[in-house]
């Protein structure tokens, strides 16, 4: 069983952060790093299939799993990032139970699933025999994670995270705070509650709670609730936060630009 896969039955909380800037540097860079996992942005950054091919290339070799986050609940869109070699797929705007079951099955091989059969790097060419990779991948290494980000999504949240084959429920608070009505209101009763209805359903379905924290109070506080996989910002928030700070304490920002998510 891969870490990540073992670490999330066990109940460990697994920590990550996101890559949306294209250039592998970034990737080794943090390679060095005791990270759980990376998640690879295809629905909001600007990164293609053969982006991420090229970025998957430095977590060759370390115990940090890739995750790719599709732009959509695609069947083709999900083979070719499993093809490349994802660990995990990160599927936005899943609001059904019929949707859920769509993902799993996009990504899971017959009789299980729709998967068309052509793993390339998956297999590493070749090295890895077929048969390995189809008996044992979906089992006990593949992390399916399904993104709760609309109100539709928490009325239908027991249907979506009872579907067989779902691992992770994965909170994005910001579209799921503006499907609220309250945008980036994350101390908002409204929200607070949607979140633990969140855990409350993960903990009954055996499935963890993931969700973006957008700063280090956040995270601790997320943890605190009951969430298990913690986004820490992104690669381009951390750099950008990191200068917004170094730049305010030596006067050269303005107050209002010195916040921020």
């Amino acid at each position: 069983m891969s870490s990540l896969k073992k670490k999330l039955k066990n109940g460990e909380v697994v920590l990550g952060t996101w890559i949306t800037i294209n250039h592998p540097d970034v990737v080794d860079a943090l390679s060095e790093l005791p990270f759980d996992w990376l998640v690879f942005d295809m629905e909001h950054a600007p990164l293609e299939i053969s982006n991420v091919e090229m970025l998957l290339m430095p977590l060759r070799g370390v115990d940090i799993s890739s995750i790719i986050r599709v732009p959509w609940n695609d069947m083709v869109i999900i083979k070719r990032a499993l093809d490349i070699g994802a660990e995990g797929i990160l599927i936005p705007w899943v609001n059904s139970r019929e949707e859920a079951e769509r993902a799993v099955s996009y990504a899971s091989y017959p009789p299980r699933g729709l998967r068309g059969t052509g793993p390339r790097r998956a297999v590493r060419y070749g090295q890895r025999s077929f048969l390995d990779y189809y008996e044992n991948f979906e089992k006990n290494e593949r992390v399916l994670i399904v993104q709760i980000e609309t109100g539709k999504a928490l009325e239908n949240l027991e249907e979506i995270l009872s579907t067989p084959g779902i691992d992770v429920a994965y909170v994005g608070p910001m579209d799921l705070s503006v499907s609220l009505g309250i945008p980036m209101k994350i101390d908002d009763p409204k929200f607070q509650e949607a979140l633990k209805k969140i855990v409350d359903v993960c903990e009954r379905c055996g499935v963890a709670p993931g969700i973006h924290a957008f700063s280090l109070r956040l995270a601790e506080i997320f943890v605190s609730q009951g969430f298990k996989f913690v986004a820490l910002m992104s690669d381009l928030g951390i750099l950008r936060r990191g200068f917004i700070e170094m730049l305010a304490k030596l006067g050269r920002m303005k107050e209002e630009y010195k916040a921020g998510y």
